[in-house]
């Protein structure tokens, strides 16, 4: 992964060379591609940087979910495996349960045995002996005292043939007893085996689960390192970037400070109204600060970026004379039109210009049509208002305040 980034890097670098290595022009690589966004933000306009900024922006969710991801697949593994413990130990219990049940089962059944041959035996005798051996044995005494005792002992033998009888139902209560309980404790014993089973596989899944989240977590670290590589090795070169953008803008106020006072024959005020040089555009963005998302570099935007799609008709927001066209430098193709009340405009990033330095121009007339040239990310107008040389926000014109740009000086 880290590797693909690079190489896409790289490959951004040859398509930004323009934009980094001085003016661009109306056959930008970014022209042809651009961004959802567009705007002349200096941050995005090196490409390769941006680039990796976008990659540093997306690692930083990604690494907090695949931390995340992974935290959560350890605690699960952590919890399969004593479950799995548990189950398994519960497991082994129940199957002692079941063998000991099994094993009073067969002593019952012994027992049961036992007691089904004592009764077999007493019928075998009382059938050979008839029905009136009590009788016979009685009778048959010589005395009284062997009377007493033949008796003694045919009463011995019908008490034992009564408790045999009774010892064979109660071994056969018991058997059935036994044979509930094991049939139960093995139901048990493979019971907590297939959940010892469906614990261990789940152990697994989890593990599974955690390698995943700990590759996704490396993979998310070498994008990350790759990209700040990248961009700890353009650091320079987005800095002197940068000394170049202010050095443009203070060019471009020497120049509406020079037309302004050319409009007016001496210093002007904030005054007068203006027509928006694209009818029923939006913004895509302000007047501001910009602070570069690696390095925290920062710039000041002196105007105001207008949505609009190549080849769109420009409009002068007022009536003037045109001070200037340039092609070149952040701002690419871009128009100065000088007003009165030591007024001026600038219109950037333009794809071809419908004018000529000392032309004089009517308020809405077609100036331009737009563009990506210069530092920009995408085609759209650059709209700047300048009083006597000092960038005001544009949207004093449209309903705000009239002031200057607060980070301008």
């Amino acid at each position: 992964m880290a590797r693909r980034l690079l190489t896409a890097l790289c490959a951004a670098s040859l398509a930004a060379g323009l934009l980094v290595g001085g003016p661009a022009s109306g056959t930008a690589a970014g022209q042809d591609r651009p961004p959802r966004v567009s705007s002349d933000d200096v941050a995005a306009a090196d490409r390769v940087v941006a680039a990796a900024g976008r990659v540093l922006d997306e690692s930083r969710a990604q690494l907090r979910s695949a931390r995340t991801r992974l935290g959560a697949a350890r605690t699960v593994v952590a919890e399969s495996r004593a479950t799995f413990a548990e189950r398994r130990t519960a497991s082994a219990a129940a199957q002692r349960s079941a063998t000991d049940a099994q094993r009073r089962l067969q002593a019952a059944q012994v027992a049961l045995g036992d007691a089904q041959d004592d009764v077999g035996a007493l019928a075998r005798a009382a059938y050979m002996q008839g029905p009136y051996r009590e009788l016979a044995a009685v009778f048959g005494a010589r005395d009284p005292a062997d009377f007493a005792e033949r008796l003694a002992v045919m009463r011995a033998l019908g008490q034992s043939y009564e408790r045999t009888l009774g010892e064979l139902g109660a071994a056969r209560a018991d058997l059935a007893l036994r044979r509930a309980q094991a049939a139960a404790a093995l139901a048990a014993a493979n019971a907590r085996r297939a959940e010892a089973a469906q614990s261990l596989q789940q152990a697994r899944r989890a593990r599974q689960d955690a390698t995943a989240a700990r590759t996704a977590v490396s993979d998310v670290v070498a994008r990350r390192r790759a990209a700040l590589s990248v961009a700890k090795e353009r650091r320079s070169t987005v800095a002197a970037q940068y000394r170049r953008y202010r050095a443009y803008q203070q060019r471009i106020a020497a120049q509406t400070r020079a037309a302004g006072a050319a409009g007016t024959g001496g210093v002007g005020s904030a005054s007068g109204a203006l027509q928006w040089p694209i009818p029923g555009a939006g913004l895509s963005g302000g007047v501001g600060w910009r602070v570069h998302p690696v390095y925290g570099y920062r710039s000041c935007h002196t105007g105001v970026d207008i949505r609009a799609g190549a080849g769109t008709p420009i409009h002068a927001a007022a009536a003037g004379v045109v001070a200037s066209v340039v092609d070149g430098g952040a701002y690419g193709l871009h128009t100065i039109l000088s007003h009165s009340g030591g007024l001026a405009t600038m219109y950037a990033h333009q794809s071809r210009t419908a004018v000529r330095a000392g032309q004089r121009v009517a308020a809405g007339q077609v100036i331009g049509y737009v563009g990506s040239t210069g530092w920009a990310t995408g085609p759209h107008l650059h709209f700047e208002v300048h009083v006597n040389g000092v960038p005001y926000d544009p949207r004093g014109w449209f309903g705000a305040p009239r002031r200057p740009v607060p980070c301008y000086g």
